[in-house]
């Protein structure tokens, strides 16, 4: 009877890492996927970039993974446009990715899914407006100008894409939540709107690499003044005076769907999925009554 007692709890203990070992094992990555966009929905930013991880390490992006989160990092491609945002998640499916990392033992051997998941927005809820570039950087545009861009929102769409999703064009909109947050996420984020960031040996980047490196070879020999998005810049009629936001928004285009693609990686069959990195794909507007599928938002 003495032994009774031990046993048992040993025996436990072998069913409990039992069931652990089995529940990671077999842990689908779209799980995963719908794990990280619903904790996008909600706009907590301190539990959504917990998601982010390679499968190698836990290497952050240039910036840190907060980047991904908020407009002031000028990182794209960004879900800050979702983030804290009303969205509907489609039935997501996974395909597997070749992986030739070397591992040591079978249950560290690394893997990477894509995931893609259908998501949509609907206007009584929530339709991001679609800026043209120079408006998502704060520059003044003529009312010919933005007339241009209505008529083909597709031309050049890749530069700064998903940094050009906006909730509205009122001043602010584009700030992140003040919500509480872990010291170690707080930092982050903190660095990320003062136009910082982690540096580089951190990150394990090439000397003098950065966000701004790459918005800047993204955008070309003018990219000194797209940096960092800004809340929307004004359009000005021929006479000078300025257009009401309100009347910009309302003939803006509206995101209606678009691919979710999810690079969902693990160190090993007993380890957590993570998310490390993600891409829009196959976007669609809608002006007015006009449906426009975007073949340009992505760098040619």
């Amino acid at each position: 009877m003495r032994f009774a007692y031990p046993l048992l709890f040993i025996l436990l203990a072998i069913i409990s890492a039992s069931t652990w070992i089995y529940s990671l094992t077999f842990a689908d990555p779209k799980d995963e996927a719908i794990t990280f966009l619903t904790d996008i929905k909600s706009g907590n930013l301190a539990k959504s970039v917990k998601h982010f991880g390679g499968n190698v390490c836990r290497c952050p992006a240039k910036g840190g993974w907060g980047s991904f989160l908020i407009y002031q990092s000028g990182q794209e491609p960004n879900l800050a446009f979702m983030t804290g945002h009303d969205f509907e998640i489609g039935r997501p499916t996974s395909t597997p990715m070749d992986n030739t990392k070397p591992y040591l033992i079978p249950w560290e051997r690394p893997e990477d899914f894509a995931v893609d998941v259908p998501v949509s927005f609907k206007p009584t809820n929530y339709s991001p407006v679609f800026l043209p570039l120079p408006m998502a950087y704060g520059k003044k545009m003529t009312e010919a100008e933005f007339d241009k861009f209505l008529q083909d929102p597709d031309n050049d769409a890749w530069k700064g894409f998903t940094l050009r999703f906006r909730q509205s064009l009122k001043p602010g909109s584009i700030a992140p939540s003040t919500e509480p947050m872990p010291p170690e996420a707080a930092t982050e984020f903190e660095a990320l709107q003062k136009g910082g960031g982690k540096k580089a040996e951190e990150e394990k980047l090439p000397p003098k690499e950065s966000t701004d490196d790459a918005i800047k070879e993204a955008l070309g020999a003018d990219a000194a003044e797209y940096l960092h998005p800004k809340d929307a810049g004004p359009v000005v009629r021929a006479d000078g005076t300025v257009i009401p936001e309100e009347q910009i928004e309302a003939r803006l285009p509206r995101l209606k769907s678009a691919t979710l693609r999810l690079h969902v990686v693990r160190r090993g069959q007993i380890k957590d999925w993570t998310i490390y990195h993600f891409g829009l794909m196959d976007p669609v507007l809608v002006e007015n009554t006009k449906e426009i599928l975007l073949k340009h938002d992505r760098r040619p």
